[in-house]
């Protein structure tokens, strides 16, 4: 008796609905492949495989248990000594910027009251989206840390922000490319199964990120929690969408409120100037 052949990646063709651009196929696929952890950590810290000694995932998840509204970032610990909060974000979003300021604190704030300040850890937030965060001064990788504003002198190495803009490869730089960041935002990018596997052909160690996508996106049940966040996301970014019209409306109608004023402002000064140069001229002709 013939045994069904069990499908992967390489037997799939078209487009894929969910791609690691998904913040649950990412969460999933980081926390179940090692090899595929590993080397987002290293492209991202800049560093070789040699100098890992340890990653845990704080905040595992499972796919049961999954709500539209869960927080879906990626939690490691790294080296029992680094924090790394790594985030998605593709859908526009006005107050991104305050929003991961929040999440990196939080995340700072890894101790109990009473405990010493010397088991605080080095945070970073690493961001990765597809959405237009500064249009003014367009990068691949960024990275961002309090400093002196005169000398420009760090405050401390302890905090960072780090935002890697998929749209803007071609922006890259050398060591952009050397330490696979450019690769990994393929990845991310990758819609179709033929670009995946022309990414994973010459990359082995990949294959599992290819069949861990590739997984749930053909299981009943993951693409019916997949599909559920899909609409949620979208809903969201319509309210963002919705509110950033309503406010810039809102704004516009005090502008031109404002201007009316002025301008009512203006005449009513300009008849008091009338009405004293007046008064001062009876009294001189007296």
């Amino acid at each position: 008796m013939n045994e069904t052949k069990k499908l992967s990646y390489k037997d799939a063709s078209g487009e894929i609905l969910y791609t690691l651009k998904s913040d649950i196929v990412f969460h999933y696929t980081m926390q179940k492949s090692e090899k595929a952890l590993l080397g987002l950590v290293c492209a991202l810290r800049g560093i070789k495989p040699s100098e890992v000694l340890s990653i845990q995932v704080e905040n595992p998840i499972e796919l049961n248990n999954i709500g539209k509204e869960s927080v879906m970032d990626l939690k490691l610990t790294l080296n029992s000594g680094v924090i790394m909060n790594i985030e998605l974000q593709m859908y526009t979003d006005k107050f991104w910027i305050p929003r991961s300021i929040l999440y990196l604190c939080r995340a700072f704030d890894c101790i109990r009251e009473g405990d010493d300040y010397s088991k605080l850890k080095e945070t970073i937030h690493y961001c990765i989206t597809d959405q237009e965060l500064f249009s003014t001064e367009p990068e691949f990788y960024a990275s961002y840390k309090l400093i002196n504003m005169k000398n420009h002198v760090p405050y401390s190495d302890m905090l960072g922000i780090n935002v890697l803009q998929l749209q803007y490869i071609d922006l890259a730089t050398e060591e952009d490319v050397d330490n696979d960041l450019v690769y990994w935002a393929k990845l991310f990018k990758a819609d179709t199964w033929e670009e995946l596997k022309g990414l994973v052909q010459d990359h082995e160690d990949m294959e599992e990120v290819a069949d861990l996508i590739f997984e749930l996106n053909t299981d009943d049940q993951a693409k019916e929690i997949l599909e559920g966040q899909r609409r949620y996301r979208e809903q969201l970014a319509s309210q963002y969408a919705a509110g950033r019209i309503d406010a810039e409306k809102e704004i516009n109608d005090l502008k031109e409120k404002l201007d009316g004023t002025k301008e009512e402002l203006d005449t009513a000064n300009q008849t008091i100037k009338e009405l004293q140069e007046e008064i001062e001229r009876l009294k001189n002709n007296k």
